[in-house]
């Protein structure tokens, strides 16, 4: 009796073991195939890509691609969700940058600007428009998470560390990141200029946008004063 009992909680215990690690691989799995999709939906548009090259492309098939997402417009979508959030863990807030508020300010500036203003994330954001028609939570999802989140995160961060009044430092984000982004956003997005970054992983050891100008245009709207 006691090693039947015995028997039944071990086998019960690889069973919760073995659905815990399919689990895991499925998720690794569905990242895995986001990021291959990404890359087909970038290179083709949404119009082009199907799910064979997509499955191809991730190196599994398309019933196990179809297994996660039922339908192609479900994985473009899931496709921005997944790009969005790394971009904007990995931007993180101001404060996570330096202790000082001046200097903390122009480097999430310099990182956003490098998230924006790089090429992969210029074809985002391309991609986005060309589709807004046929996906407008996606173009919408993108533009709040990019320009909407990033503001947010200043204003706090004016009114938190700056003590800036909750109104002011809304409209001083604002005019923050208009000033950083206009005209050169636009003109990246457009194909004027080639886009202007590339990425670094350490901003302060070989920043890929001028810190300096960026300097400038913080310390003439921020009063960088607690």
């Amino acid at each position: 009796m006691g090693n039947s009992i015995f028997a039944v909680g071990l086998a019960y215990r690889q069973t919760f073991v073995d659905t815990k690690e399919m689990a895991k691989r499925g998720s690794e799995l569905r990242t895995h195939m986001l990021h291959a999709a990404k890359a087909v939906f970038l290179e083709t548009g949404f119009e082009r890509a199907s799910m064979d090259r997509i499955a191809a492309h991730a190196g599994t098939t398309k019933r196990t691609l179809y297994a996660h997402f039922v339908r192609k417009e479900d994985l473009f979508l899931a496709v921005f969700d997944l790009v969005l959030d790394l971009q904007l863990d990995h931007l993180k807030g101001p404060a996570d940058y330096a202790h000082d508020p001046g200097q903390a300010l122009v480097l999430f500036c310099a990182r956003f600007l490098e998230t924006v203003l790089s090429s992969k994330p210029i074809r985002l954001f391309r991609l986005a428009i060309t589709e807004a028609e046929r996906f407008p939570q996606g173009a919408v999802r993108l533009h709040e998470a990019m320009f909407e989140n990033v503001q947010a995160r200043v204003a706090l961060f004016l009114h938190e560390r700056l003590g800036v009044a909750d109104a002011e430092s809304q409209t001083l984000a604002q005019g923050l990141l208009a000033q950083l982004l206009y005209p050169r956003f636009t003109r990246a997005l457009f194909g004027a200029d080639e886009p202007a970054a590339t990425w670094s992983e350490e901003l302060g050891a070989s920043p890929a946008v001028d810190l300096n100008a960026i300097r400038q245009v913080v310390g003439s709207l921020v009063p960088l004063t607690a």
